[in-house]
C-alpha cells in the first residue's frame, strides 16, 4: 500500500452502542488484524491495512510522541 495522506473531513463518525475496534500488531508495530469495525472506521480494505504501520489510522493533528509513549507502554 503506498502512503496514504488522512484528510480530516470534519465529519464525526459516532460508534454504535455495541461496535468495539479490535486490531493486532506484530512487535514493529505492523497491523496483522483489523475487525470489521476497525477497517469499516479506518476507511482502509483489510488487504491495504495487513503489514502496514498501525500509525496509518493517526490523525493528523495527533502528535506522533503520544504513540511513542503507548508503543513504549505496551514494549515494557
Amino acid at each position: 500500500m503506498s502512503k496514504r495522506d488522512i484528510q480530516p473531513t470534519d465529519r464525526e463518525i459516532v460508534m454504535r452502542e455495541d461496535d468495539f475496534i479490535v486490531s493486532k500488531t506484530d512487535l514493529k508495530g505492523r497491523i496483522t488484524y483489523g475487525n470489521r469495525i476497525f477497517l469499516e472506521f479506518s476507511g482502509f480494505e483489510e488487504r491495504e491495512m495487513i503489514g502496514v504501520q498501525h500509525n496509518v489510522v493517526r490523525h493528523p493533528d495527533m502528535p506522533r510522541g503520544v504513540f511513542n509513549l503507548l508503543w513504549g507502554h505496551i514494549q515494557d
